[in-house]
């Protein structure tokens, strides 16, 4: 029964792209304040959900109003264009189920086809279907439209009454009241859909009035409702917002102007009402030709499981913070132990123009000195001999081997490159490792090679008067070919005394760099596997609770740990770093707990190792001054939320690993900062142990017991 009604709710709520039970709630209780549309769509919606539910159509879509939002429209649509008698119920509500079909067909096909959604257009074509066969009987009486005039003696002002009423007119509502009351259900869920509905109704108002002499209260209601609802699709539910929003919202506005008076023309002879139609069209051509943008900048598509406008831009911020980077390729750096950036990108010696993008390494001693003794001889330079390994698994396609290595010094400009291996490494993405020491390669061409394989040893040919190992990417085979910009996936620099994460990043000059190297306990603790169980004992400001764990992936392969309440944590499990990439659900279960400690972690113990992370700004910050900044998201964001986290020093022998959390407002709100601290605690034999965050409104602490598989 709960599965039901969620489905009932959840459908009210997909009419505005929501989310939210309570605001599906909250906007069904609207509807009744005209009784006999408030019935009928609450019909609608029980019959649509009940014929899915009976044909076993997906579940997780029936509980979340995919197939109810129609039934709600058509059924409400046709209790406020007739008066009701039995006969037409019996119609409406086979209608309703013809909508249903219509609207499973129009769905896959729009997905399949163009990549669309359906949105509302299955309720257009079945309410015009349902007025072409209903004008077919006698007796059935359509209802005065008058009533969508505005009453000049309203104690509102004409403009603000025409606002409420193009806000009722969404759920076919003609009250005011009804209009007043959505207003205040938006506002509540989203500060941006508030502003840009406004912000649209105005422009609509305001372009009607220059476009038409004396428009009419009904036209200027019909195109508001519409622009509204575009710009409650566009205006974040679709597209991300950002700078560009504003000025598609008023593209859009225009267009619905005259996709309105195109279809009232068109539909007047047969008195087929215009309804959403221009909503329709405007959002699904703008959806469409944005796909095909050289350039996804700015106005970006949703691409993720929808919530408020608010959460997809701060989600969209974030992976973009986090992940813009990260390529298909995890390459890494070509040698053991730390290493120099003699020379780094565009470096004032070789490294210019077409072959900027590359890279020089050398070993330097305690004394800073590249070599021992006197540094006469290749011998002498610590990194000459030392073992060169691949950077990423690929095919061996070019091996030079037998240019000698040069005296301290020298250089060969005729044989620049010295000895080289280039790997291809798949997806059109080459490594070339240059200045090889003559007859120390250990790999030969068509060989296949994995990364971390030993495959030569640095030494001082070519164009070297010192030994060191270039390394560059390019797109070719071709010997000394132009480089290609391409990060490693994972490195560590040393800063001082301190080590610190760089992540698909390039190695400046003068840096001393490293590999991860992966450490047993750290690795298997976070190798969440399909199946795998947790029981969690935790204290929440000083309430005992439980929580139970399990690892799952979704259609898509995304892997994620999900509870009991449905509370999913998103991973990405690295072979080097693990990253926590999204989390959805409640702020008090001990996953969003964990999700904070764990936002992401080097899967190699360093002592003095820390690195930064970043966490959208709707999953951390709790106070009511985020919910103020929204209402200017459109022009900027004013609260960032950043991590900073460490290794501690190991306790026992447990690894720690410590963070702190700060929420901080910038501009006008730079007054606002919020902090919290946590740590989580792994044994020696890779388990997690245990964890706890604090801040002003929390203190939490749990325990991790992972369920044995036999």
């Amino acid at each position: 029964m709960q599965f039901f009604l969620d489905s009932i709710f959840f459908s009210y709520a997909q009419i505005f792209f929501s989310n939210r039970k309570w605001f599906g709630i909250a906007a069904m209780l609207t509807t009744f304040i005209v009784p006999e549309v408030g019935i009928m769509g609450l019909l609608g919606v029980s019959v649509s959900n009940a014929l899915a539910i009976y044909f076993n159509f997906d579940k997780e879509k029936i509980r979340n109003g995919f197939y109810g939002f129609n039934g709600i429209l058509i059924a409400s649509a046709a209790a406020f264009f007739f008066k009701l008698t039995l006969f037409l119920v019996v119609i409406i509500l086979v209608f309703v189920m013809l909508t249903f079909l219509i609207s499973s067909a129009l769905e896959h096909l729009m997905a399949n086809v163009f990549n669309l959604p359906g949105l509302s257009l299955p309720f257009v074509i079945s309410f015009y279907i349902f007025v072409i066969f209903i004008n077919t009987f006698n007796g059935i009486e359509y209802r005065p439209l008058a009533y969508l005039a505005t009453n000049h003696a309203e104690i509102l002002p004409e403009i603000v009454v025409t606002f409420f009423k193009s806000f009722a007119l969404i759920f076919f509502q003609s009250s005011v009241i009804s209009g007043a009351a959505l207003l205040i259900i938006v506002l509540l869920f989203s500060r941006v859909m508030f502003v840009n509905s406004i912000i649209t109704f105005v422009i609509n108002y305001i372009l009607v009035q220059l476009i038409f002499d004396n428009p009419s209260d009904t036209f200027v209601i019909l195109t508001s409702f519409n622009a509204i609802l575009t710009s409650i699709a566009l205006g974040g539910s679709m597209v991300i917002i950002s700078k560009k929003t504003i000025p598609l919202l008023v593209l859009s506005s225009l267009f619905i102007i005259i996709f309105t008076v195109f279809f009232s023309k068109i539909f007047s002879e047969n008195m087929l009402p215009v309804l959403v139609l221009p909503f329709n069209f405007v959002v699904l051509s703008t959806i469409y030709s944005l796909k095909f943008r050289q350039q996804q900048s700015e106005l970006t598509l949703l691409y993720f499981k929808p919530g408020s406008p608010e959460e997809n831009y701060y989600y969209h911020q974030n992976r973009t913070s986090r992940f813009d980077k990260f390529k298909y390729l995890f390459p890494e750096l070509p040698f053991w132990g730390e290493w120099q950036v003699s020379q780094g990108i565009d470096g004032g010696i070789t490294h210019k123009d077409d072959w900027k993008y590359a890279w020089d390494f050398v070993l330097r001693g305690e004394d800073n000195k590249e070599y021992t003794s006197t540094g006469t001889e290749p011998e002498d330079y610590y990194c000459f001999n030392t073992p060169v390994i691949a950077p990423l698994d690929g095919e061996v396609v070019k091996v030079i081997d037998n240019v000698k290595d040069n005296k301290i010094g020298e250089a060969n400009l005729k044989q620049n490159w010295g000895n080289t291996i280039i790997i291809d490494h798949g997806q059109g993405l080459y490594s070339s490792l240059s200045h090889l020491k003559r007859k120390s390669i250990l790999v030969k061409e068509g060989e296949k090679i994995k990364k971390g394989d030993v495959i030569a040893k640095c030494g001082n040919s070519g164009r070297s008067p010192t030994p060191h190992l270039h390394f560059q990417f390019q797109l070719t085979d071709k010997l000394g070919d132009k480089t290609y910009k391409f990060p490693f996936s994972h490195f560590l620099i040393k800063c001082d005394d301190n080590l610190e994460l760089k992540t698909f990043d390039y190695p400046d000059e003068g840096k001393c760099v490293r590999n991860i190297e992966t450490h047993k306990s750290l690795k298997n603790a976070y190798n969440f596997k399909l199946g795998d169980e947790f029981n969690i004992d935790y204290k929440l400001n000083s309430e005992d609770l439980k929580e139970h764990w399990e690892v799952k992936v979704d259609i898509l392969n995304n892997v994620y740990i999900e509870n009991k309440e449905n509370d999913r944590l998103f991973i990405y499990p690295n072979e080097k770093v693990f990253y926590s990439t999204n989390y959805i659900g409640g702020k008090n279960s001990a996953l969003y707990f964990f999700y904070l400690t764990s936002v992401s972690l080097p899967l190699g113990f360093y002592e003095k190792l820390s690195w930064q992370d970043t966490f959208p700004v709707s999953v951390t910050v709790k106070s009511w001054i985020r919910y103020i900044t929204e209402f200017f998201l459109l022009f900027r964001q004013s609260i960032t939320s950043q991590a900073v986290i460490r290794f501690a020093e190991k306790r026992e022998d447990d690894f720690v690993i410590e963070l702190t959390v700060t929420n901080k407002g910038l501009g006008l709100f730079s007054f606002f900062k919020e902090e919290g601290k946590g740590e989580i605690i792994i044994s020696s034999e890779g388990m997690i142990k245990s964890l706890w965050f604090r801040d002003k409104q929390t203190n939490f602490e749990a325990k991790i017991n992972k369920k044995d598989t036999l």
